[in-house]
């Protein structure tokens, strides 16, 4: 069962337009984002249900696409 992410609700990214800011599961060989969310926690178990290879990592997510720009600091 997925984790629903809620993404439309998530902060919007104020340097990409049309985009929202979370930690993303995403898979890399082959590419594969499967979503964004606004916890960590939640992010971890869905990775962790999705199985090897899914990964978790905070960044910036264009709604709508499977775009996933990972490696952002986090706001404090």
């Amino acid at each position: 069962m997925s984790i629903r992410s809620l993404a439309k609700n998530l902060p919007k990214d104020p340097d990409n337009e049309g985009c929202v800011l979370g930690w993303g599961v995403v898979k890399d060989a082959p590419w594969e984002f499967i979503d964004i969310y606004a916890s960590k926690s939640a992010a971890e178990a869905e990775a962790a249900a999705r199985g090897t290879g899914h990964r978790v990592d905070y960044g910036s997510h264009r709604l709508g696409t499977d775009e996933f720009m990972g490696g952002l600091e986090r706001p404090a």
